[in-house]
């Protein structure tokens, strides 16, 4: 229960209450005035409360007629397009000093669209683009060249028409090449001039940046022989040493002239490899060990074997089996050493390298004329369609082809 000052009177719920009693007993509408409720202030009629909303719908209808007639003379760059004065600034200008005429400032550029760099298209060669040596005759010596050999165009000399090439490299991205002429290692890049980037030089091997020449220089000193690998860049010339050893000179002794061409052929008494693990081998015939190389700490180890040619995906390789100087068998293997093709060819077998397809290679093929003169052609074995090697040049005249674009996998 709810105290009241009448207990005589039940509380009645706050709901159910009436208007306040007047002092006259009279109950309130709640709309005269009543000053025992409403205090002495007059209560303002239904009219006068009426006034405050009158006045605001007058102001909203207002603001809405001054927005109208704005949008109706606003331009169609909008109010901005109307001279608006700098905030704070005065109506009135003041007096401008200028000791210096007023300097023009520039205009603003217009933005261009960033024109597009269209990177150039990786190159292109041709199904039997190749680099290889060839004899200009008999007992010549070997010349540079480079020739697709699915067209009908001549072969194009590579660097100097008449030099003597004894071995060459050519790059992984079949672009630039290098020879060794007269004992030194040249450049061989189109468009540029031949850099002489060292002597001595006894094998040559690209990197597969396709930009280092590895080089290996073999200096003979006394009874000894000291062995440098050279890296050097093919385009400046710029050249390091990455290792060196020495060991005692090797002593060797001549074979019939037709090994001893295919003994050439597959890179002679000194060769170099770049093995797919990022190591250059130095192979020296009777040297005392098959050195490994480092070529960014130096790092000299031994190697077990030579490098293994495999095919660029890896899956397959080609072992030579000779059944005389006669014949030669060519043997296609799996990874897993199972033989998938054989063929036999009427001759001695050399410089196998392998098509960036992993599905042709191209090969030496060496033999004796009527007059026991050594003669070797270019010979291509699709490992696909099943048929014989097929001849690539039939004048005796050359060998030692290199794919371009064809990066080899040497496996250590």
């Amino acid at each position: 229960m709810i105290e009241t000052d009448r207990p005589d009177e039940e509380q009645r719920p706050e709901h159910d209450l009436a208007s306040p009693p007047t002092e006259t007993g009279e109950i309130s509408t709640g709309i005269g005035w009543d000053a025992g409720r409403d205090g002495d202030r007059r209560r303002p009629t239904t009219a006068e409360q009426a006034v405050p909303w009158l006045i605001g719908l007058i102001l909203a209808l207002t603001g809405i007629m001054v927005v109208l007639v704005a949008l109706i003379f606003t331009g169609p760059e909008g109010l901005a397009a109307v001279p608006t004065p700098s905030p704070g600034a005065s109506e009135t200008p003041g007096p401008t000093f200028q000791s210096t005429p007023p300097v023009t400032p520039a205009a603003t550029p217009t933005a261009q669209p960033t024109e597009r760099v269209t990177p150039p298209p990786p190159p292109s060669f041709g199904p039997l683009e190749m680099a290889y040596l060839g004899r200009s005759a008999t007992g010549q010596p070997f010349l540079f060249w480079r020739h697709d050999f699915s067209t009908t165009t001549a072969p194009v000399a590579v660097g100097d028409p008449a030099a003597a090439v004894t071995s060459f490299a050519w790059s992984p991205d079949g672009l630039t090449g290098a020879a060794i002429v007269g004992g030194h290692a040249w450049s061989a890049v189109s468009g540029h001039q031949a850099l002489d980037l060292a002597d001595n030089a006894a094998a040559i091997v690209f990197g597969d940046d396709s930009t280092t020449l590895y080089v290996l220089r073999i200096t003979p000193s006394g009874a000894n022989d000291q062995t440098q690998l050279l890296a050097i860049n093919i385009f400046s010339g710029v050249s390091r040493q990455v290792a060196s050893v020495t060991y005692p000179h090797p002593r060797t002794f001549p074979d019939p002239a037709l090994k001893e061409s295919q003994f050439g052929d597959d890179g002679g008494l000194d060769r170099l490899y770049f093995t797919i693990d990022g190591y250059v081998v130095a192979w020296v015939l009777a040297a005392p060990a098959i050195y490994r190389f480092d070529p960014l700490s130096g790092a000299t180890l031994q190697a077990a074997r030579q490098p293994v040619l495999w095919s660029p995906d890896q899956r397959s390789r080609v072992e030579i089996d000779e059944v005389s100087n006669t014949s030669t068998n060519l043997i296609l293997r799996d990874a897993n050493g199972a033989a998938r093709a054989t063929v036999q060819v009427p001759g001695v077998v050399s410089h196998i390298r392998w098509a960036a397809g992993s599905k042709e290679i191209v090969f030496t093929l060496g033999r004796y004329n009527s007059a026991a003169t050594v003669l070797q052609d270019l010979y291509v074995w699709d490992l696909v369609d099943g048929h014989d090697p097929a001849p690539l040049t039939s004048d005796g005249l050359a060998r030692s082809a290199e794919w371009l674009g064809a990066p080899q996998v040497w496996v250590p």
